[in-house]
């Protein structure tokens, strides 16, 4: 009688761990996408919090009338921003906004400059690692710079600077030497994300997009709007198919493959799209 008792509670931690098994990657992965959505949401409100309360036409209307007044100056919101003695330990809506559009700026000539020099420091990890901009210093508090998104697939991730393993372990991430994701002609910006993390989906499910598919980038500016053109397989050391393609507009999503292995990387390409997503 003993011996049978002891054979069923065995059995009986058995199922419950078979059942743990089973069910703790589902649950898992329910919890990590609430917190997800949770960050993107924050992100959008925070963001419309700041256009809603800040009056930038006035702002951006006395910084055009400087330039108008003195054609030959390099006038421009940094210079704003120091004419008016503005600091981080302010933290006013404005503020923000002025914080806000000195990033702009300073991307803009960031994307600039990789056409210019190159983007040879693309091939080392340890580079593209290293967030391209410290977000603190622009009234930028959680280091969420954005979100991607892909409806049919049903993904939706916060996007940060620096594909580092803290970043990865928490959604998108943007590879530093690549082009800022803020649109423009000659520029590619690249995304990397988890895929086969236990518990967690970050980049899975980019395999089934197809040609055609829509991938929206919301920045601290606008949405951005992308069509699928191409998907490749290639070596992790081809890296060149990340490249800037001169007049063109793209983001390229990186994961790897196959499922649950390293050997390769799987990208997909997509190219800004003016059209109108079908419903």
């Amino acid at each position: 009688m003993k011996k049978y008792k002891i054979v069923l509670t065995a059995g009986i931690l058995l199922f419950f761990g078979g059942v743990g098994v089973i069910v703790y990657p589902h649950i898992s992965n329910k919890i990590n996408d609430d917190k997800m959505k949770t960050v993107v949401n924050d992100f959008d409100t925070h963001i419309s919090e700041m256009y809603n309360t800040t009056d930038t036409d006035d702002i951006q209307n006395e910084i055009d009338r400087i330039i108008a007044e003195n054609p030959d100056t390099d006038y421009n919101i940094e210079d704003y921003i120091a004419d008016h003695d503005i600091s981080l330990t302010e933290h006013t809506k404005w503020y923000d906004w002025a914080l806000i559009s000195l990033l702009r700026e300073q991307m803009e000539n960031y994307n600039h400059d990789l056409i210019e020099i190159g983007q040879y420091e693309l091939n080392d990890p340890f580079s593209y690692e290293q967030a391209s901009f410290d977000l603190y210093n622009y009234s930028i508090y959680d280091n969420v710079f954005g979100h991607i998104s892909a409806p049919s697939i049903d993904m939706d991730l916060p996007i940060y600077l620096g594909a580092n393993q803290q970043n990865m372990n928490m959604g998108a991430v943007h590879l530093s030497y690549s082009s800022m994701p803020i649109g423009g002609t000659s520029t590619n910006a690249v995304f990397a994300g988890h895929r086969g993390i236990i518990g967690k989906i970050f980049f899975d499910n980019i395999v089934y997009l197809n040609e055609g598919d829509y991938v929206f980038i919301t920045n601290p500016w606008e949405t951005l709007q992308y069509k699928v053109i191409k998907t490749e397989i290639i070596s992790p050391y081809d890296i060149e198919h990340c490249y800037i393609q001169e007049g063109k507009d793209l983001i390229t999503l990186v994961t790897c493959h196959p499922y649950g292995y390293t050997d390769f990387r799987y990208l997909v390409i997509c190219e800004r799209a003016e059209d109108s997503p079908a419903e």
